[in-house]
């Protein structure tokens, strides 16, 4: 039996560094516990918090607890651990077990699932929450929901991989109308990540972790973007700051992620841990997600519009992430060779109509019955509105360019960098590293039309903005991309 090593990580104290001016929001986990056999303290946090909550509670009484989870099995040495999870709730607690399951080969953030795991909640004095980030998502509603109701049960999080960073923040990505949108939720109170269970993941999902991470090296210079043209006025320097003292080298941090190392893993689970603290504290996803999040809910919208699985989200963003970088880095070069540029006329990029019928035909092949793409439209046509408002300054922006070019460079990764790290952890660095089901064709779509699907000003954005988001544009970004992943299996950066 492993030694117990497991550890609370402090959070407070990289909140105070980070924010010593206390702009950003108060981080609402109490607990965060990593490491070896940290199963083994579920039941004993459980009773914490409910002693806290709930100090007046009878001492004869049992609490009750919903255990919530889905259909997969997930081990730790042979053990299925729902079963030891429940069995260890079951010495404390009233336990009842609710399998969520949606009818299809991998669960989905819908409205029958919520209803179910929100029924299950009500009147419980505790949530617990088993298994990867749909269920982590799900559980975070179904305890607003019943805290709407009267009840406010505690959280707790049982992290089984380290794919996503989405465990440790308070809000969930719902599917609405066939988009994944992002809704305000809530913290959970504590998350616990066994290493020993995350270690013994599909290799797949801690590498699509490695390439959830990459984001941080492409998001923040879109969400600085947004701030600079006006259409986003939640930028924050210290969320940025709190971001750097995440502490995930990639390149000694890499290798170690291929081969399931361990050491390796624990330090890229606390990574996705603090990552997602500081999308709570921001109080916006913009920090963490911008270009690449959206070519990897591009591929989403078709994967599902077709009846198709949907790919690892984390994996998507790596490899997402590649393309950005190359986005950015053909604007930086662009701006700087053809001296100083013009925004397109007003009438020719924002014109409603021209919008609403670009929207209708991307998204048509989704969607026939263009249910999604009205969902797409109503969010661009909110962006291109905002846009439309802050116009001069967008132009403004483009002729002092040179005042800000250095910042934004600072905030971008280099695509060779990107790949060459991916590449080392045995991550997609190509969108078609990810399957046949992803082919040229595809890929194409999904990068020219990103921008069109939500309201969130990006890299993209500026560049169509600037009549250099043309199909050759588009093709200079995936030749951009493409010599950084070769030169990444070169060996190369």
């Amino acid at each position: 039996m492993p030694s117990k090593t497991y550890a609370v990580e402090p959070i407070e104290p990289l909140l105070r560094e980070s924010d010593p001016d206390s702009t950003l929001a108060p981080c609402g986990i109490q607990r965060l516990i990593i490491g070896s056999e940290a199963l083994s303290v579920i039941g004993e946090a459980v009773s914490e918090l409910l002693s806290t909550r709930q100090p007046g509670r009878g001492s004869g009484e049992k609490p009750a607890v919903a255990l919530l989870a889905d259909p997969v099995r997930i081990s730790r040495r042979g053990e299925d651990i729902k079963d030891v999870v429940e069995e260890q709730l079951g010495k404390r607690f009233e336990v009842s077990r609710t399998v969520l399951d949606d009818g299809h080969s991998e669960l989905h953030v819908v409205d029958s699932v919520l209803d179910e795991a929100a029924a299950a909640a009500r009147g419980k004095a505790a949530v617990v929450a088993v298994g990867g980030g749909t269920i982590s998502d799900i559980a975070k509603i179904a305890v607003q929901r019943a805290a709407a109701d009267g009840t406010a049960p505690v959280l707790l999080t049982v992290q089984t991989a380290a794919s996503v960073d989405g465990y440790t923040d308070d809000v969930s990505v719902v599917l609405r109308d066939g988009v994944k949108r992002t809704v305000p939720s809530c913290w959970p109170d504590v998350v616990v990540a066994d290493t020993d269970v995350i270690a013994e993941a599909p290799a797949r999902m801690n590498r699509a972790g490695f390439g959830e991470m990459t984001s941080m090296f492409t998001a923040p210079a879109d969400w600085r973007l947004a701030s600079l043209v006006g259409t986003d006025r939640t930028y924050s320097h210290n969320a940025v700051r709190l971001l750097s003292t995440v502490g995930l080298d990639l390149e000694s941090c890499s290798e170690g992620v291929r081969e399931g190392d361990p050491d390796a893993v624990a330090s890229l689970t606390r990574a996705l841990a603090l990552r997602g603290i500081v999308t709570g504290v921001a109080g916006t996803s913009a920090v963490l997600s911008g270009a690449e999040h959206l070519i990897s809910h591009m591929l989403d919208q078709y994967h599902a519009g077709q009846g198709m699985p949907t790919g690892l989200h984390g994996a998507q963003v790596g490899a997402g992430a590649v393309i950005a970088a190359s986005a950015w880095e053909m604007l930086f070069d662009r701006l700087a060779d053809h001296g100083p540029a013009r925004v397109l006329p007003l009438e020719q990029t924002l014109d409603p109509e021209r919008g609403r019928r670009r929207v209708l035909a991307a998204f048509e092949r989704v969607d026939s019955s263009l249910r999604v793409a009205d969902e797409c439209w109503r969010d661009y046509s909110a962006k291109l509105e905002a846009i439309a408002w802050e116009f001069p300054r967008i132009q403004a922006l483009v002729d002092r360019w040179g005042e800000h070019h250095g910042e934004l460079r600072d905030l971008v990764r280099p695509a060779a960098s990107i790949a060459a790290a991916l590449n080392r952890a045995g991550a997609a660095v190509r969108l078609s590293d990810l399957g046949q089901h992803i082919d040229p064709e595809l890929t194409r779509w999904a990068i020219a039309n990103c921008a069109l699907m939500r309201n969130r000003f990006t890299v993209v954005d500026l560049l169509m903005l600037l009549g250099w988001w043309e199909p050759g544009d588009v093709d200079e970004v995936l030749e951009r991309a493409a010599a950084a992943a070769s030169a990444a299996d070169a060996g190369k950066e």
